[in-house]
């Protein structure tokens, strides 16, 4: 059984005190998961020892700024907006991403047009790996092209949209220890579960306030926590792409809680069909050997994202 709103909110209080910081920060996107952690600290501390950063970037879209709003109003705490987009073209400019995509599409134009990556659900199925590939389309629109890019390519790419939640993180902690504030993160238990993160991007937080909930025990908390319902209704977005893309696109297409038994099964159980065989249900279209396979990829994913400088002992 969860943790009821009381004891949430006391833990979260005393986790922060036990750090030795006075208040807590949250990187406020607009999304669900991070409005829930506001209002969550914002209750659990009070609205003034807790700050809301927004860290907009060039494909932040235009509609995202309106939902920042309501969460930092709703909850009662200071905003911080700060745009990235220059850090993040530092780094690497944007140039470049657009040379590697024009290869591919010599028409593509990044002042009208955008791209994503997306996991191709139909290779997944058959294959039982979470296969990327790069689509384009009109600016902030859906994809209508698929492009066939290099293994090279596609990692240059996705090595570059990492650096988008790696900066923010920098930025966040910049942020909060000039304040003496605990950084805390908005990932939930189904990302941080199935790797649905950036290694030291988005899963680097002092505090995971809802690292423990699913997705649906989210949404029951803002209910709890009074999220504004607009933010409620907003559909999941990766808040990566200057293109339309649900969290579906990003990822395998199954079920976080198929994909949880999945990552901690034994190498036992994942040799006998017997205990596979009935996940199927759970997972139309897919095969034994698939899940198989999943498992395995997902389990080395996992073991890579959780480790944090290895040292000899």
């Amino acid at each position: 059984m969860k943790a009821e709103l009381p004891t949430r909110k006391t833990w979260l209080k005393d986790e922060i005190d036990q750090l030795g910081r006075r208040g807590a920060l949250v990187q406020l996107s607009g999304g669900i998961d991070s409005s829930v952690v506001l209002h969550l600290c914002a209750q659990a501390l009070g609205p003034d020892k807790v700050v809301a950063l927004y860290l907009p970037d060039s494909s932040t879209g235009p509609e995202t700024k309106e939902f920042v709003d309501a969460a930092a109003q709703s909850a009662g705490v200071e905003l911080i907006e700060q745009s990235i987009a220059s850090a993040i073209d530092a780094q690497c400019p944007r140039e470049e991403i657009t040379r590697i995509i024009r290869t591919y599409a010599p028409e593509y134009d990044p002042s009208t047009h955008a791209y994503s990556v997306n996991a191709s659900q139909r290779m997944a199925k058959r294959l039982g790996a979470l296969v990327y590939q790069v689509v384009i389309g009109p600016r902030h629109g859906q994809a209508d092209t698929v492009l066939r890019v290099s293994v090279e390519d596609l990692r240059a790419i996705i090595a570059y949209q990492n650096r988008k939640q790696r900066t923010r993180m920098t930025f966040a902690y910049a942020e909060a220890e000039a304040r003496n504030f605990a950084v805390i993160g908005a990932s939930n238990g189904d990302e941080l579960d199935t790797g649905f993160v950036v290694k030291y991007g988005d899963d680097a937080a002092d505090i995971c306030a809802i690292g423990d909930l699913a997705k649906p025990e989210v949404y029951a908390l803002a209910r709890e926590l009074g999220v504004p319902e607009q933010i409620i209704a907003r559909p999941p977005t990766t808040d990566t792409f200057a293109l339309e893309q649900t969290q579906e696109d990003y990822y395998y297409s199954l079920p976080a809680d198929l994909l949880r038994i999945l990552g901690t099964m034994s190498d036992e159980e994942l040799a006998d069909d017997a205990v596979l065989t009935p996940l199927l249900d759970q997972a139309p279209g897919w095969s034994v050997a698939s899940l198989r396979q999943v498992a395995v990829g997902l389990r080395a994913l996992l073991r890579y994202q959780r480790t944090r400088s290895l040292r000899l002992s």
